[in-house]
């Protein structure tokens, strides 16, 4: 059973994005009217302060420095340093419309931060300076990127017009890009069909080899990146409302979140038991197959479906944290409180 308890008395409304320190334990939130927390690793309030006229959209911590972190506020994005918390240390200022998700790659060599004008730009972190911008590719919102681990120039982008750019910033140029509205059948007359693809999130395995969306008509888009180039897999159809995050625990078991209050964790392992003939329980999924790759997609959903837990909010953003016999999902939703969920 899932089990959880709250980050409260920091945000004042609802509660954007959060982040998860993997060497001090810090949790840093970002919120509404500028707002952004810092809190100890045993859950008590250490810092806050307030940015109004732009929201905090997104924080993320170096994994190379525990005491710097990044959040976007409008169209800037600050360095901080948790011990000089009340002002940034530096400022990255190229992007010229609000900022959606900031991204660290690996190697923390670049910061890639994509915004409400369909760019993506990419920040060189040793000198601090622009490296490279990718537009003309999103004709609408850019909402998410992930770097693709194995290839240190190459990144993915999702936006609200449906498609995912894969992407050489170093030149720049499009390697490949999907339409989902085009990509996967959509089951029975569902909210699959209802509503458009739109990609809220992306996210990819630690390994690289895989790639997952959250997708605004339900699904959970798979990718294979085992070569040179992504492919794509499989979808699931485990959320009967728009997926808002996707994030690997590790390079197999995955978990979404929904505006279905809904969470749900996958084993995409599983994926391999499918047999095109065998008979599978729908479960929850609202839809009937109308096609045998829809009957594929919703049989590797009731395969690769490991628990589903009930949330009272819309998820924002989330983050898993912890050792494997300990895992924790920190949660930022609607209301002005943190979730702390133990997946044991």
């Amino acid at each position: 059973m899932a089990s959880a308890t709250k980050l409260s008395g920091g945000h004042s409304s609802s509660v954007l994005c959060v982040d998860v320190n993997g060497q001090s334990g810090l949790v840093a939130s970002g919120g509404e009217d500028g707002e952004l927390c810092l809190w100890s690793s045993d859950g008590e309030l250490i810092k806050k302060i307030s940015r109004p006229g732009s929201d905090c959209t997104s924080v993320v911590f170096s994994k190379e420095n525990a005491k710097l972190l990044y959040a976007a506020f409008g169209s800037q994005i600050h360095l901080f340093d948790v011990d000089n918390f009340e002002n940034p240390t530096f400022s990255f200022q190229a992007n010229t419309e609000e900022v959606n998700q900031i991204l660290l790659d690996p190697k923390e060599h670049f910061l890639a931060a994509c915004d409400d004008a369909g760019e993506i730009k990419i920040y060189g972190l040793q000198d601090k300076k622009l490296f490279k911008t990718l537009r003309f590719k999103h004709t609408n919102i850019c909402s998410s990127v992930a770097f693709r681990t194995n290839k240190q120039m190459e990144i993915v982008s999702g936006g609200l017009d449906c498609r995912m750019v894969h992407w050489d910033f170093s030149k720049p140029k499009c390697l490949n890009q999907f339409n989902m509205q085009e990509l996967h059948a959509t089951p029975g007359e569902s909210a699959y069909m209802i509503n458009p693809p739109f990609i809220h999130h992306l996210t990819t395995s630690p390994d690289g080899l895989t790639f997952a969306g959250a997708l605004e008509n339900g699904q959970i888009p798979i990718f294979s990146a085992t070569h040179k180039n992504i492919r794509s897999q499989y979808a699931l159809f485990g959320h009967n409302q728009g997926v808002s995050q996707v994030h690997f625990f590790d390079n197999s078991k995955l978990i979404s979140a929904g505006n279905d209050f809904k969470i749900v964790v996958w084993d995409l392992s599983k994926s391999n038991l499918y047999e095109p003939h065998a008979v599978y329980m729908n479960g929850d999924s609202e839809s009937t197959a109308s096609s045998p790759l829809e009957e594929k997609y919703l049989a590797i959903t009731e395969l690769c479906r490991v628990q589903t837990i009930s949330h009272p909010y819309k998820v924002n953003w989330m983050v898993p944290f912890g050792p494997d016999d300990n895992k924790k999902l920190y949660v930022a939703d609607q209301s002005s409180d943190i979730s702390i969920i133990s997946l044991q």
